[in-house]
Formats: C-alpha cells, structure tokens, sequence
C-alpha cells in the first residue's frame, strides 16, 4: 500500500499561474532490512541463515563485477539489471568521443509479471481532516491477492 498526503503548492507559471493547486504527495516508507528479508527467506526455505546472507553478499559482489565489466545481469523473474549512458549530442561525427558520454547509471528493468504485480498496489490518499489516525488500515478483503510466485 502506498500513502500519500495532499499538498498544495500556488503556481508560479502556466495556464494556473496565481492559483492554488493541491497534488497527492507520497509518504516515506518503512523499508525491508536486510535482516528481515533474510527471516522471510531462511522460513520459506531450508536455508540457514548464514548460508541465505552468503548467497545475498555473494549475489551483491557478482552484479557489481559483472555491470562494471558492461555485462547485464538477469535476476530470473524479478528482472535485470544494466549500465546505461548515453552520448550528449555534438555537431559532428569526430566530436563524439567518450568524454561526451554521460554519467553512467545503473537501471533495473523488472520482468512483466513485477510489473504487472505494481499494479496491484493499492493507494492511499490522507487528507488532514483525517490525520488523527496516521496510517490507515485497510481491510484485509479489500487488498488484491499476490500470486505465490509475485516475487
């Protein structure tokens, strides 16, 4: 689920210009730590929780040595990732040299079905005549289900 609270903002340029104007502004969220993702994975396996933290710092080290050698890493169903940068655009082919291109970036592209599981989440607008509870809790039967293989 994500929150968000409303905010306003008065427009300085456009059609709206002096007008005041109200958008959904997300909230930040709690994070899984390391740990916490290492619990869920050593119960849903036979996994020891050494071995599960072995596989994470060894699978870390392996991405990073394969995206600094330009390789593109495939993480089965939860996607890639890639280096990517492009060239600034000069006037003629002999200007094209590497200090033209732009500062590398490192990119995840998920696999459909991520994607597809991104629209199941379910947002959240709280408004501040209704910031006396301050995280909503939705009925469970409301959330869609998440297949068994959404990660």
């Amino acid at each position: 689920m994500l929150l968000y609270n409303v905010k306003k903002e008065e427009m300085r340029i456009g059609k709206h210009k002096g007008k005041t104007m109200y958008y959904a502004s997300p909230i930040a969220q709690d994070k899984i730590t390391t740990k916490q993702l290492e619990d869920r994975i050593v119960n849903a396996t036979a996994l020891s929780r050494a071995d599960v933290r072995s596989a994470i710092t060894a699978l870390a080290k392996i991405v990073r040595e394969e995206m600094l050698s330009g390789r593109t890493v495939d993480l089965a169903n939860l996607g890639s990732f890639k280096v990517v940068s492009n060239g600034k655009r000069v006037e003629t082919e002999k200007a094209v040299t590497a200090e033209t291109l732009k500062t590398p970036r490192i990119q995840f592209f998920p696999k459909l079905e991520m994607r597809n599981q991104a629209k199941n989440v379910q947002h959240v607008v709280i408004r501040e005549s209704e910031a006396g509870s301050a995280k909503p809790s939705p009925n469970p039967g409301d959330l869609p289900e998440a297949p068994d293989s959404a990660l």
